[in-house]
């Protein structure tokens, strides 16, 4: 019902939600799931083998030919943040200049729809063919050392699992003199390496053009507008690359020997190989990790615009004058109805509830 206070206000009482027949807890749905913290890793997976000396008798006594040894590598990815890249475009508007400008992705165009990835695709295929290209001249790390793919899985354009094996296979292992082939410093520089070579070519392969005019071959870019509103100072634009920034880390997460044709863990074999493994690779052992210092950026599909206003004024002292006085009067106007404003609210409040004079503008200068 409505309660009348005065004889010219009457309020009317709050609206109330009707009753739907719901219930407070069958209308309940359970709670969502909760955001966990960003802390994502991509890993690659590299293996080393190659044959140990062993003593003749310990051989005979095992029946071993040969003692294969084959390390597991984990190189982990980690993100650590986003970074802007090299410019690739810039350009000055002067003041209320106007411009169109295009965005020119090679890679889409140079590419067929099922032979194009993300970005973490190419760079899982550029690091495998870069990692054998290093390794089929040749490796001296204490051993001659040949290089294959494990794991190379051609679907359409080239996806890899990015899984590594350097040393041969298990039939054709290298004899390793030296521990040094296995040591873990070495694996992760090494590999640090690839992956820096790796990032570049996938920055030149996706590469991004941005220009003031289209040509006829690039029909499918993105065109946008780039307007400078401003009277007297011009804008410049500096376009750039964005990059996800990793940060590489290495560690041995497992060490397994073969006995007959079964690759099995250390820690399953008989006592007598365990000890002339790990006398021989001394100091590498699972949990042993290596951080190489080095940062690896991949390019996003995305552009940064950035503008910076000229520190000079392109005005005359006449026009940049007059310019100060136009704002000065908008302030002192706005100032007023501020004023009227608040004169009406204390009538209000006063109980003068007489109709409002509208005060007339003022008269434009001559």
């Amino acid at each position: 019902m409505a309660q009348k206070i005065d004889d010219t206000l009457v309020a009317q009482e709050p609206y109330s939600v009707p009753d739907c027949g719901c219930g407070d807890k069958e209308c309940l749905g359970p709670d969502p799931v909760p955001w966990l913290s960003w802390k994502h890793c991509f890993k690659f997976y590299e293996f080393r083998m190659g044959a140990i000396p062993i003593d003749r008798e310990l051989a005979a006594k095992l029946h071993l030919e040969r003692l294969v040894v084959r390390i597991r590598y984990e190189h982990a990815f980690c993100l650590l943040g986003r970074k802007q890249g090299p410019i690739i475009h810039s350009l000055t508007l002067l003041p209320k200049e106007e411009i169109r400008i295009y965005e020119y992705d090679r890679y889409r165009r140079a590419t067929s729809e099922s032979a194009r990835f993300s970005t973490r695709s190419s760079f899982y295929s550029l690091t495998q063919n870069v990692q054998d290209s290093y390794n089929s001249t040749k490796t001296d790390a204490g051993a001659s050392v040949s290089a294959k793919t494990t794991v190379s899985a051609e679907a359409g354009g080239g996806l890899n699992l990015g899984i590594i094996n350097i040393g041969g296979g298990a039939s054709t292992s290298t004899s390793v003199s030296s521990s040094a082939f296995f040591d873990i410093s070495h694996v992760s520089q090494s590999f640090s390496h690839v992956a820096h070579t790796s990032s570049l070519a996938v920055e030149t392969e996706r590469s991004i053009v941005v220009s003031t005019f289209e040509d006829r071959e690039s029909v499918s870019s993105t065109a946008r507008t780039l307007r400078n509103d401003n009277d007297c100072r011009a804008v410049s634009y500096y376009v750039r690359r964005v990059f996800e920034v990793y940060q590489l880390t290495t560690e041995i997460v497992g060490i397994e020997v073969q006995i007959g044709n079964q690759w099995i863990d250390l820690s399953a074999a008989p006592a007598e190989i365990q000890d002339v493994v790990k006398k021989f690779l001394d100091k590498v052992k699972i949990g042993l990790n290596h951080d190489p210092k080095v940062e690896i950026a991949l390019p996003t599909d995305g552009l940064l615009y950035e503008a910076e206003q000229a520190h000079c004024c392109s005005c005359e002292c006449e026009r940049e004058a007059k310019t100060r006085l136009e704002l000065e009067k908008l302030q002192l106007e706005n100032l007023n109805l501020r004023l009227e404003a608040d004169r009406r609210q204390k009538r209000l409040d006063a109980g003068d509830l007489d109709a409002f004079e509208v005060v007339a503008p003022a008269p434009p200068g001559p």
